[in-house]
């Protein structure tokens, strides 16, 4: 089965995931951190300029195929095909440290940035892989607050990605299945869903 863990920044994916390996049988896939462009200096992705960091979206999504490719027989996704696009959509749409206005909440392409407008037609060929790529969704809501000093995005953009990914899923009919809770009420849920190998006698 193949399943991707999806959920905003912090919200305890990778703890999931190691807690359900070892349950499920299903090796865990993911990339590396997004960082250090190539052609130039080193630099965190905090630091990435528009460009670099439709370039970083790109490597870390080719990175991430290669990586669940490795298990053709099935895996658990620690974010999924469009996990840095929608940082990246977020990020340029609002920036790391958005305010926190409660009235409508839609990111979309700008059509004047031509960065923005390559993201959003990335954003739909991912899609499409994901779609292809995936048995279910298992989503992790924010819960937790962030516990970073300082904090390296805030709240506000932890609720606007979530937000984002939540929408392009559901208006493209993808099966998601929202868990909550501590862990041990998550990783019992995830396990509902997954078949987990018998024991060969």
């Amino acid at each position: 089965m193949k399943i991707a863990v999806v959920g905003a920044y912090g919200a305890g994916k990778t703890t999931l995931i190691t807690a359900a390996t070892a349950r499920t049988g299903l090796p865990a896939a993911h990339g590396t951190p997004m960082r250090d462009p190539a052609g130039g200096r080193p630099k965190s992705l905090e630091e990435a300029t528009e460009p670099e960091l439709v370039q970083l979206v790109v490597r870390r999504h080719a990175e991430r195929l290669l990586a669940e490719a490795a298990h053709p027989e099935g895996f658990l996704s620690d974010g999924s095909l469009l996990h840095e696009w929608v940082y990246a959509t977020v990020r340029l749409a609002v920036g790391l440290h958005p305010g926190t206005d409660p009235g409508p909440q839609i990111v979309t392409a700008d059509a004047d940035s031509p960065y923005r407008s390559v993201l959003d037609h990335l954003g739909r060929e991912f899609l499409h892989r994901a779609l292809a790529s995936y048995d279910v969704f298992v989503h992790l809501p924010v819960e937790f607050p962030l516990h970073d000093d300082p904090p390296p995005i805030a709240e506000h953009f932890r609720a606007l990605s979530d937000r984002l990914l939540l929408d392009t899923l559901r208006t493209a009919g993808a099966p998601v299945h929202t868990v909550t809770g501590p862990l041990e009420d998550r990783l019992a849920t995830l396990l509902a869903l997954t078949p987990v190998p018998s024991a060969q006698g």
